[in-house]
């Protein structure tokens, strides 16, 4: 920590074309695993995002993710990523290509280490504006995630979107977007697949505040599941926001309001329906989910080098969930604070 804090600080002051972004956080979590027996812990986490222009239109970043738990430290993991971007500017500046590949890997405990891999992916994609007035973006990636201590899920994935904005002098945004993906197993000759698409409409209510209702739509279908049960019926490898691993609906308002003194309020609500692939009961796993944020934030004013793009945020965070599966039944608290700095 004391080394990335002197690394980042000694950007500020270096003649290079360089900028870094360090956040860290303290969260206490009432219900860790989101089930009917809630375990609680307090939870740090870091990150740390880095980016070296080498010229104009192509930089290099390094981003990594640390992730540490008092009362249950198996659970530590952090996250590496580097990767190369280039952009080109297209028929005049209306639109711009962007591409470039990327590099990564997840460290856990030895208890976790099924879930370490190393990933290797490139992207291209594309923003074009119609009209004045109408964006098109399209997208396209492909990776490969290496689970080199459990090679059953090791995979190949490709990944495509498009959406389209379009916005009005009253200060209103619509948003369209469709998005799929195909995940290749390519140990087990199997593959999953998702579909979503979203609508999203957002105001400006005033020149400080601002509202916005978005829907989402997901579908996973059941060719295959995503979840992987090991020989050893003592632990399994389960990720629930796995998005092969679910159908469902969400709804979500969000409200941000740009208040005195450098503070940004931000409140949000979500309902959501998920119907899992595979279940530990005799039926499909349904859950309904209930989630209510609120946050704030305030960016603090210094003519010092070492605090001017620094933040204080906080945030609390409840999520109820109803499920057909006692086991998931279930209510969570989390608060969040931590402060952030910018070079």
């Amino acid at each position: 920590m004391i080394i990335t804090f002197v690394f980042a600080v000694s950007i500020a002051h270096a003649e290079l074309p360089l900028s870094a972004g360090l956040k860290l956080y303290e969260a206490y979590v009432d219900n860790l695993f989101q089930t009917s027996t809630p375990n609680s812990d307090y939870v740090t986490l870091m990150n740390l995002d880095t980016s070296y222009n080498i010229n104009p239109t192509t930089s290099v970043t390094y981003s990594f993710d640390v992730n540490l738990f008092k009362e249950y430290p198996d659970l530590h993991n952090q996250f590496h990523y580097l990767s190369v971007d280039h952009e080109k500017t297209i028929s005049d500046e209306r639109g711009v290509i962007y591409f470039g590949g990327r590099l990564g890997l997840r460290d856990n405990d030895a208890e976790y280490d099924y879930y370490d891999y190393r990933a290797v992916g490139a992207y291209s994609s594309l923003k074009y504006y119609l009209m004045q007035t109408v964006l098109a973006q399209i997208e396209y990636k492909t990776e490969y995630e290496n689970h080199h201590n459990y090679r059953d899920i090791s995979s190949f994935e490709n990944y495509g979107s498009i959406q389209l904005s379009k916005f009005f002098n009253t200060k209103t945004t619509l948003q369209a977007r469709l998005e799929t993906g195909r995940r290749d197993y390519v140990n087990l000759d199997s593959n999953v697949t998702s579909l979503t698409g979203s609508l999203k409409v957002a105001q400006s209510l005033t020149d400080l505040t601002g509202i916005q209702l978005q829907y989402n739509w997901h579908h996973a279908p059941k060719s295959f599941p995503s979840l992987f049960y090991l020989q050893d019926d003592s632990y399994h490898i389960e990720d629930p926001d796995d998005e092969y691993s679910y159908s469902g609906t969400q709804w979500q308002l969000t409200l941000k309001h740009y208040a005195p003194w450098n503070l940004m309020l931000k409140g949000t609500f979500i309902r959501e329906n998920r119907l899992y692939n595979i279940s530990t009961i005799d039926t499909e796993r349904n859950d309904t989910s209930t989630i209510i944020s609120l946050e704030i934030e305030k960016k603090l004013s210094s003519k010092n080098a070492y605090l001017s793009g620094a933040s204080l945020h906080a945030e609390f965070l409840h999520k109820s969930t109803n499920s057909n599966d006692p086991y998931y039944q279930s209510s969570t608290n989390i608060i969040t604070i931590g402060t952030g700095i910018s070079f």
